[in-house]
């Protein structure tokens, strides 16, 4: 099987850069809007869904 070559003009190298204090800020204040916007029956089931994950991971 031979290679496959990159179409030109068209980079599959992924470099992510970090996010500035600005970009964080920005992101954990959408982040903990979302969170307080959850209903309890969501926030239950989220809950339950990560703990299940961390038990397979195990």
């Amino acid at each position: 099987m031979g290679r496959i070559k990159e179409p030109k003009g068209i980079d599959f190298i992924v470099k992510s850069e970090p996010w500035s204090e600005k970009e964080l800020k920005e992101f954990r204040g959408l982040m903990k809007k979302q969170k307080s916007q959850l209903s309890d029956e969501k926030r239950k089931a989220l809950k339950k869904r990560v703990e299940k994950l961390y038990q397979s991971q195990s």
